[in-house]
């Protein structure tokens, strides 16, 4: 995989001791390749309180040292897949390069990088880390249900250990293709995506969100689902600089290597979190939950069927497209720019990590500093009658607008960006949309009643995995036809990017947010 966001990017509203696959009448608790780089090679809940009553572990009981945990987690994860893309990328590319030469002028020489952008070998590379993209998006979707399942079943720290475990086999199987190359079918990275049947993001991601949900306080939850966005951030955008200046002196394996170190890291830390899932006390209370495999599985189809079921607005009908269209704007800046930027503007792959920074750096400043002051800004009374928006729910709806506008002004401008400087500008102009999607699901939030906002976000998490499914190959086909027509139209991933932000802009402006008379006890 090429980008770990265990914490997605909205604020999801859910009950504590929340299900990863809610049921609506449920009660609430209470709250509680051969290369040139390789060298050498051509418990109930009681009793586990007490057992881990003690000053260096966090427990259930102690919300802000899980809360940190959690924190230092996903800043790991999210570094080592940040780490993961750079040298991926290289490694990939050198491997059909030198496929490509063997094949047409017999040399299996070390091949300088320069020579590895004619537009066959990236049109290889961009279906090759695409194809393994949706696979690694199809079986999370796939297997999603089954891992809700369970983990409400034994809780909710062994289905995290084991997606994170998912994910450790999915990088080690990526490092054997490429480092085995030479007598490795290219295609077999593919296989790699075994390792999301373990669960994968969404799994994670509804991990932690569930985690929390048990631990921190209602009044809190809001500011601490921020703060694991924030961190997921910044491990994820300023680890592509460090790749970079890593990869300047070592090559990509080394990376590859602490990418490796990270996730075990970041997987071992797991065994420190507490196990926040109610275990019944008495044994007949274990008895009369207890059900057949089968059944549970029933149950859980059933309430996917059930999911639809309260999407009764039409706003809510139209925010939900918004979702499938969502992942081209974010693919777009992450795995695929590297290989784009390397390809239209000469620049090694070893670089391209400082671009991802830049924007990842404007995307910072954005959701931390503007967003923030603009939504304060906006609803001030001493504002002119013109400028002021008196009702917060149709704030969120005008920032999420033109925070499409800034989507689709900033992909054409990558389009069309001539120099890397242009190129940049689009990208900080494209940085003005990043709160569009959390922002979107505050505005979904406000459509359904309280019960049924569990459901809402696990048929988002859907829809986005399903967005990611077509995203990576429908980038990949148009890089391909773009290096086929040459000239500008190298820049046609970023133009359809573009059609699909308009999409969702059209859709954004039929619209409309509850107002008089709304009573929102999570605004």
């Amino acid at each position: 995989m090429s980008q770990v966001d265990p914490v997605g990017d909205g604020e999801i509203t859910v009950t504590e001791r929340t299900p990863l696959i809610g049921n609506s009448d449920a009660s609430e608790a209470p709250e509680t390749p051969t290369s040139a780089w390789k060298p050498g090679h051509s418990s109930s809940s009681t009793v586990a309180s007490v057992a881990s009553d003690s000053i260096t572990e966090p427990t259930a009981n102690k919300p802000g040292a899980v809360v940190g945990l959690i924190l230092l987690i996903i800043f790991v994860a999210s570094a080592a897949g940040a780490f993961q893309q750079v040298p991926q990328t290289r490694i990939f590319e050198d491997v059909l390069c030198r496929e490509y030469y063997n094949r047409t002028a017999g040399s299996g020489e070390p091949i300088d990088e320069v020579h590895c952008k004619v537009n066959e070998i990236q049109s290889k590379l961009a279906y090759l880390l695409a194809i393994l993209e949706a696979l690694n998006a199809g079986l999370s979707c796939l297997v999603a249900l089954f891992w809700g399942i369970v983990a409400d079943r034994i809780g909710r720290k062994p289905v995290f250990a084991v997606s994170s475990v998912g994910l450790n086999l999915n990088l080690l199987l990526i490092i054997a293709v490429g480092w085995f190359s030479d007598v490795l079918p290219t295609r077999l990275v593919w296989i790699a995506s075994i390792g999301h049947l373990c669960g994968g993001q969404p799994v994670m991601s509804a991990c932690i969100h569930s985690i929390l949900s048990d631990v921190v306080p209602e009044s809190r939850r809001s500011v601490t689902f921020m703060r694991l966005h924030v961190t997921s951030l910044v491990g994820n955008f300023i680890s592509p600089a460090l790749a970079s200046a890593m990869m300047s002196s070592t090559g990509p394996w080394p990376v590859m290597a602490l990418t490796l170190v990270l996730y075990v890291t970041a997987t071992a830390m797991i065994a420190l979190l507490p196990e926040t899932v109610h275990q019944p006390l008495h044994p007949e209370e274990s008895e009369s939950q207890s059900t057949t495999s089968g059944a549970r599985v029933l149950q859980g189809f059933s309430h996917l069927k059930d999911l639809l079921s309260f999407v009764r607005s039409r706003s809510l009908a139209l925010i939900l497209p918004i979702f499938l269209l969502s992942m081209p704007v974010l693919v777009c800046t992450f795995q695929f720019m590297l290989q784009f930027t390397s390809k239209r503007y000469g620049i090694p792959l070893a670089q391209t990590g400082y671009i991802l920074s830049v924007y990842g750096i404007a995307h910072i400043v954005v959701v931390l500093i503007i967003i923030p002051t603009v939504s304060n800004l906006i609803v001030r009374p001493s504002l002119p009658r013109w400028l002021r928006i008196t009702d917060e729910n149709v704030r969120d709806l005008t920032l999420v607008r033109w925070s499409f506008v800034a989507y689709l002004a900033g992909t054409i401008i990558l389009g069309l960006s001539p120099t890397l400087a242009v190129f940049l500008a689009g990208l900080i102009v494209m940085s003005f949309g990043s709160a569009a999607s959390a922002i979107l699901k505050s505005i979904a939030a406000s459509h359904v009643d309280y019960q049924h906002r569990s459901r809402l976000f696990t048929l988002v998490a859907l829809l986005e995995m399903a967005s990611s499914v077509w995203a990576t190959p429908a980038l990949a086909a148009l890089f391909t036809l773009g290096m086929r027509l040459g000239g500008e139209w190298i820049g046609l991933p970023y133009f359809g990017v573009s059609v699909t932000c308009f999409a969702m802009l059209v859709l954004a402006l039929f619209i409309r947010v509850p107002t008089v008379g709304y009573d929102d006890e999570e605004s």
